[in-house]
This record gives C-alpha cells, sequence and structure tokens, in this order.
C-alpha cells in the first residue's frame, strides 16, 4: 500500500513506530509530521505564547502540505495517529484522492488535544482506539460506530533488555520509578509513596512535573527519558509504577491499561500496575506483573516486592515473556490494522459512504 502518514519522527514515539511497521510489512510510508510544524518542544513562556497566536496559520499551512502530499501520492491509505492539527478538508481531499481514511487514536479523551481533532474525527472512515471505553464515547459523542478496539504496544526496536554499563546503572538504578506525565492523582500516589517511605530511592521522569511542588521535587529529574534511554530505565528501576490517567473532560472512563502496561514488562522491567479488569486479560497478578488499587495497597506492594529481590525477578522474566509471546508487538497491531484496512477497500466503497 501507499500510505500517507500524520505521525511523530522521534526513536520511541508510539506513532513512529506503527510507521517503521508498516515499512517493515512492505508498505511506502509517506509522513507529513504535524510535531514539525506545532513546535512542541517549545518550553519558554515566550515561544508557547507565539505559538499560539500562530496556531491559525500553523494550522493552515499543515492541512496544505498534507493536502497536497495527497494529491501527489494518491494514497490507498491515509493513517493519522492523534492529528493535532488535522482538518475535515484535509481527510476529504485525502479520499477524493483514493485514500481510505483511518484515526488511531491513544488517549483517553477526543475533547482535551485541541479544537481539531472533535471536528475531524466524523470525518474518518475508521477510528482505531486503544481505550475499551473509547467505542462507547465515539457513539455517545459522534454517533461513530466504525471503530475498533486496537490495544497499545510494544516496539521491538525501541522496548527490549538493553546491556547496561556503570554509568547506566548511576543514571538510572533505583528503588522504584514512574515515568510518565505529571497528572493529580499520579502526584497524590507518590505523594503517598513518599509519606510512608521518606527514604525511596525514587526517580520520576516525565513532563509537567513542576506542578507537583516541593514536596516530589527531590525525586523528580525534571525531563523526559526517550528510546532506549527509556528502555534502560526500566530495566534499571526495580519496581516500575504503573499508574493509570484519570478520567478527563468528554470521557467516560480513565485509563485501564495504557503504552506502559506493554512497554515495562518488554524491556524486562517488573512492573507494579493499577489493577484492573483490562489488564488482567493480558498479564497475571503475582505471576507476570503485581497489581494495586489505591495508594495503600501499592506502598505495601513495593515493600513487599523490594523486600523479595528473587521473586520480584522471577515475575518480571514471566512478564517479559508472556508480553514478547501473545501476539501485543506494534508489528502485531499494523497486522490487524492493515486487515481492516483490506477489508473495508474489498468491499468496494469506505463505511462512511454507506
Amino acid at each position: 500500500l501507499r500510505i500517507l502518514m500524520v505521525c511523530d519522527l522521534w526513536q520511541g514515539s508510539d506513532s513512529y513506530a506503527i510507521a517503521r511497521a508498516f515499512r517493515r510489512a512492505g508498505h511506502s510510508v509517506t509522513i507529513v509530521s504535524d510535531s514539525t510544524y506545532y513546535g512542541r518542544e517549545w518550553r519558554s513562556r515566550v515561544l508557547r505564547a507565539a505559538r499560539r497566536l500562530m496556531r491559525p496559520f500553523i494550522v493552515r499551512d499543515f492541512n496544505e502540505a498534507l493536502i497536497k502530499n495527497a494529491q501527489g501520492l494518491a494514497p490507498h491509505l491515509l493513517f493519522v495517529c492523534k492529528g493535532q492539527l488535522v482538518e475535515p478538508e484535509a481527510i476529504e481531499a485525502a479520499k477524493r484522492a483514493g485514500a481510505l481514511a483511518a484515526l488511531w487514536w491513544p488517549d483517553v479523551s477526543f475533547f482535551a488535544h485541541g479544537p481539531s481533532i472533535p471536528r475531524s474525527v466524523p470525518h474518518y472512515d475508521w477510528v482505531f482506539t486503544t481505550k475499551t471505553f473509547g467505542l462507547a464515547d465515539l457513539k455517545a459523542k459522534f454517533g461513530m460506530t466504525r471503530a475498533s478496539f486496537l490495544p497499545h504496544a510494544f516496539h521491538p526496536e525501541v522496548h527490549r533488555k538493553f546491556r547496561c554499563d556503570v554509568s547506566d546503572h548511576e543514571r538510572y538504578g533505583c528503588e522504584v520509578s514512574f515515568i510518565g506525565t505529571w497528572s493529580p492523582k499520579k502526584q497524590a500516589l507518590l505523594e503517598a509513596l513518599v509519606d510512608a517511605r521518606p527514604g525511596v530511592k525514587l526517580k520520576i521522569w516525565g513532563m509537567q512535573w513542576e506542578k507537583a511542588g516541593a514536596k516530589l521535587a527531590r525525586w523528580v529529574e525534571s525531563r523526559e527519558v526517550l528510546g532506549a534511554e527509556y528502555a534502560k530505565a526500566i530495566r534499571l528501576s526495580k519496581v516500575n509504577l504503573g499508574i493509570l490517567s484519570e478520567v478527563r473532560k468528554g470521557a467516560s472512563s480513565g485509563d485501564l491499561i495504557t503504552a506502559r502496561t506493554f512497554h515495562i514488562p518488554a524491556c524486562g522491567g517488573f512492573m507494579l500496575h493499577e489493577r484492573t479488569d483490562e489488564v488482567r486479560e493480558f498479564f497475571c497478578e503475582g505471576r507476570e506483573c503485581g497489581m494495586f488499587e489505591g495508594a495503600q495497597e501499592m506502598v505495601a506492594k513495593v515493600g513487599y516486592y523490594l523486600d523479595h529481590a528473587q521473586e520480584r525477578e522471577e515475575v518480571a522474566e514471566a512478564g517479559h515473556l508472556r508480553c514478547l509471546q501473545s501476539g501485543n508487538s506494534v508489528d502485531d497491531r499494523v497486522r490487524a490494522i492493515i486487515a481492516k484496512v483490506e477489508e473495508l477497500r474489498s468491499a468496494g466503497k469506505t463505511p462512511a459512504d454507506s
């Protein structure tokens, strides 16, 4: 297939992993990356203010580029990963050029990431959502049933057991870690941990943790950890916390699984994950990962697994093998995507035409 994609370009990104998996499967992939237009890496107040003022011009320029690529390439598939800048006219232009238009949606809410997404969602022929509750949300909010659940995945190139040297151990070694973006719920759970275990060797990696204030400041690394370094940080943490995002505006639920659900065991890390029925479908509690509900049980389980190193290592290895052997790689997900695309194409018309 000729595939026109909207995705990130950095190694370790879930969306870029899909692009690389499409290419490994033999497809032609042309990327128009919204991240190169929007300056997501801008952190200073001046640049962020400028970005807000410039947004209408950025959106127009990006969509013109997407339309031009669609007209020139005549793709079989427009595959948009999140697509915070994608507008309906670009989707419709790609469809006129012969493409089936699909959205891959990895987040909790369709309404918390800018105004373009709610406008564009009804124009896609199919939506792949990584949230089971996303199917009900699509129907309730958009009257849309052209969708299917596609779980998160691990990337074989990135999420693996990297060899770690002395400097890696010095940089990433710790008793407990959390890797992810700040939220009030995550802050509350981590504060409960340091209240109960003030001497814990904790590392917190990710964005927006300056919002947490002074109580967690000594444990916050104040930056993201990406790609192979992300995998090393997981491998060298004795306990990796799988804290789930809370419900957001426009969503019917908070996370039930997340990308870390698969990243942590794939990297060979021990995972202590929030307990949900959904995560139990992928991993066995006590044999392939630890699980908890609420701060009190989380603190108790952290203590237990820090005190039982052999059991912790056996559980981590079992989780690693389960992750690798149960069809949870991005290549497995891409095979499911292509199967659905071929099914829709073989019908002779897109679901949106019916």
